[in-house]
């Protein structure tokens, strides 16, 4: 496993801050609560093994001494990323979440923001937004806000940016999901973002957003994983298996 060192970039998520680094064309990020790095790892491989093709891939590797990950980086030449919250906060001097959270309705929320991305990019997130929430429901994913679903700014305009961001997937944040809490236990303490705190309700919003996987060889791919995060992932694949597995709806 490679083992880099370089200067630090401060990073921030709904969950804390992460260590983040760059060097010729990859960005590193630091474990900062557990098994990050793991976790965008495995989601990769998911990914790998599904009909999406517009995603970041994760690699684990070591960063200072530190266990974590690495990504290319997936910007072009004269190309941003702009988080739809950063989108939200430059076109209306405004809080997305704040925003979204004063909808009582799930429907309204969602359709807020598709709507709001549509005017300023004249992009139509439908599509995206459904295969991010539909793939955090089979990853546990708890970290999912405004500021890790993005939009990329060319030179002719936007584009989606693929999905990215899994570092909290599968319960890797063991400050919040301790290794004496059962799966069940874990389950219950899940608190999802950013519409709805279930991950079914807003998930099954966006049912004509595909998302496939191939679980044979998703399978053949967790052999070498710890058994605790076999024991998760095999869970939620059997649980969502009419969602996700190829040949089934």
């Amino acid at each position: 496993m490679m083992n880099e060192r370089f200067p630090r970039y401060a990073g921030y998520g709904s969950l804390g801050m992460t260590n983040k680094y760059y060097k010729a064309g990859y960005w590193y990020k630091q474990n900062n609560k557990g098994y990050e790095g793991k976790s965008e790892a495995v989601c990769s491989m998911l990914l790998k093994h599904s009909n999406v093709n517009n995603f970041v891939e994760y690699e684990e590797c070591m960063i200072n001494g530190v266990a974590g990950c690495r990504s290319r980086n997936i910007l072009n030449e004269n190309e941003t990323l702009v988080t739809l919250s950063r989108l939200y906060s430059i076109s209306y001097c405004g809080d997305l979440k704040s925003k979204v959270n004063t909808y009582e309705r799930l429907k309204d929320r969602i359709e807020y923001v598709l709507d709001f991305v549509n005017e300023t990019t004249g992009l139509d997130l439908y599509n995206y937004l459904g295969l991010v929430l539909k793939f955090d429901m089979l990853t546990y994913d708890v970290d999912r806000h405004f500021n890790n679903m993005a939009v990329i700014k060319t030179a002719d305009g936007y584009r989606e940016a693929p999905l990215f961001d899994f570092g909290a997937a599968f319960f890797s944040m063991k400050h919040i999901f301790t290794d004496h809490m059962t799966l069940e236990e874990k389950i219950a303490k899940m608190t999802p973002q950013p519409f709805s705190s279930a991950f079914e309700e807003q998930a099954g919003y966006f049912d004509k957003a595909e998302l496939k996987i191939d679980y044979a060889a998703v399978e053949k791919q967790l052999i070498d994983q710890p058994e605790a995060l076999r024991e998760i992932i095999m869970h939620n694949m059997q649980k969502y298996k009419e969602w996700f597995m190829l040949g089934l709806r």
